[in-house]
Formats: structure tokens, sequence, C-alpha cells
């Protein structure tokens, strides 16, 4: 893939932390992180999009099934779900 040079002011935390990863230049780490997190935000954006898709078909989940699925999504960050709550 192409380079391009560019100049980027970092934090100098943000320096400190790519740095202790060593192993590849910056340019490599930061071209990598990036990468990363602008695949993310697409994937968010699409996901969002199919939920107001979903929404227009079959019409907004109610408070309690937003609240439900709120918290299944909370015990699933902590790894406090088993088979029968993801069901």
């Amino acid at each position: 893939m192409k380079k391009r040079r560019i100049t980027l002011n970092l934090s100098e935390d943000v320096i400190e932390a790519l740095e202790a990863i060593g192993g590849r230049s910056l340019s490599v780490i930061a071209d990598d992180a990036l990468s990363e997190a602008l695949a993310s935000r697409a994937h968010r954006a699409a996901l969002l999009n199919w939920l107001d898709e979903l929404d227009a078909e079959h019409g907004a989940p109610d408070a309690q099934t937003l609240a439900a699925a709120d918290a299944l999504l909370d015990n699933v960050e902590l790894g406090r779900v088993d088979d029968k709550q993801a069901a």
C-alpha cells in the first residue's frame, strides 16, 4: 500500500505508550492503530444504520426491552453471561 509522509502532534503520554510497545516503528504502530480505529468506527456506523432500518421496519423497542438489552450487554462486558441469559 502506498504511504505518504505527514506530521502528527501527539500527546506525550501517547508517544510514551507507543514507544513502550516497541518492536516496530512509531509510524507502523500508529498506522495500525488508526486503521483499527477507522474499521471500528465504520463497523459501528454500519450497525447503527442497520438498527435504524430495523426500527423503521418493525418499530423501536420499548423501554423495558432496551433496559433488558442494556443489562445483558453490561453482563457480557463483565463476563457474567450464561447460555440461558444469552438465549
